[in-house]
């Protein structure tokens, strides 16, 4: 299920490919808020992220003045 769809619902479990990075912060708060338990969270970094971190990404182009 995408973070999209997933907004609005609550599951058991919540596995989230961080491999690449998040449109933004706010979709990884949906796609982690999900999880009615923090036990019910696993989630997948790129190979040599120790510190289990993902980019913020954000597109200036499209931000307004």
């Amino acid at each position: 299920m995408s973070i999209n769809k997933a907004q609005g619902q609550s599951v058991k479990q919540v596995g989230l490919n961080l491999q690449s990075s998040v449109f933004t912060h706010g979709q990884l708060y949906v796609a982690l808020s999900r999880s009615t338990t923090k036990q019910g969270v696993k989630a997948i970094f790129p190979e040599g992220n120790n510190d289990c971190s993902t980019q913020n990404i954000v597109y200036p182009e499209v931000l307004l003045d």
